[in-house]
């Protein structure tokens, strides 16, 4: 098979190629919520770019080596020097993961302090309000994926999904994602993701200064879907209870 998937080896080099590629991937096109870890908008020095770059194989490495059950994967090329043409950050979670209040190690400290760190602290907020409201239980959560420009329409999203899916199973976890797209729903629906409706991220503040402001307009506009697996991948109507089950906007609201 031309492309398969491995687990990464975060000590080898590999891993940062694996970063880039996924710097590549939300570049094309332009992903705002990607910009949540990677405050780069277009305008900024090759220098300030690089060392954006360091900043993101240095926070991805510490959010692994601070959670043992978190697992990147990478789909590589077996006909172009294996290169890496994908990848998915998966986190195993076997109890709630919402248990531990939060700490100041949550904000967006790649950011300067100040109105965009607040900014962006806001929409992260906003962004995970969901999963901690309807995931407060065990299950397997897909916090990043993405496939190579060059490499989208082979098949590799499959491939990765189907591995997240082959795990969460075996250790019979729901699991649970978001779709930054309206593209990749009916993507993740082949593999069994039911989707809540459209949530829109957007932060507002009163005293809003030009900082903000300035945020406002580099990331907006910001939505996602909230979607959700359960167990082995087995919906039944009537049985089976979907996390958001009552409330408004839910199974297959308009995209």
């Amino acid at each position: 098979m031309r492309f398969q998937i491995h687990q990464v080896d975060l000590s080898s080099p590999e891993f940062e190629a694996l970063i880039a590629c996924e710097v590549e991937s939300f570049n094309n096109p332009h992903q705002s919520i990607f910009r949540f870890f990677y405050p780069i908008f277009g305008d900024e020095s090759p220098e300030e770019k690089e060392q954006a770059l360091k900043s993101l194989i240095e926070l991805h490495r510490q959010w692994v080596r601070s959670d043992p059950d978190s697992i990147w994967l990478k789909a590589i090329d077996t006909q172009n020097n294996n290169k890496i043409v994908g990848g998915l950050l998966i986190k195993i979670h076997r109890t709630n993961p919402f248990a531990k209040p939060k700490t100041a190690s949550d904000s967006a400290l790649w950011y300067p302090s100040g109105s965009k760190r607040a900014y962006i602290d806001a929409c992260l907020a906003l962004f995970n309000s969901p999963r901690q409201k309807f995931m407060q239980r065990a299950h397997l959560y897909s916090y990043i994926g993405f496939v190579h420009p060059d490499y989208r329409r082979h098949g590799i999203a499959d491939l990765l999904l189907e591995e997240e899916c082959r795990r969460a199973d075996a250790l019979g976890l729901e699991a649970y994602m978001e779709a930054v797209t309206a593209m990749g729903v009916p993507i993740f629906m082949r593999h069994g993701f039911i989707p809540y409706r459209k949530v829109s991220v957007q932060p507002a503040r009163k005293d809003a200064d030009e900082e903000w402001r300035d945020m406002e307009e580099k990331m907006q506009p910001l939505r996602f879907w909230p979607m959700w697996r359960p167990k082995q991948g087995k919906f039944v109507a009537g049985v089976t209870r979907m996390p958001w089950e009552g409330e408004m906007g839910g199974m297959f609201s308009k995209l």
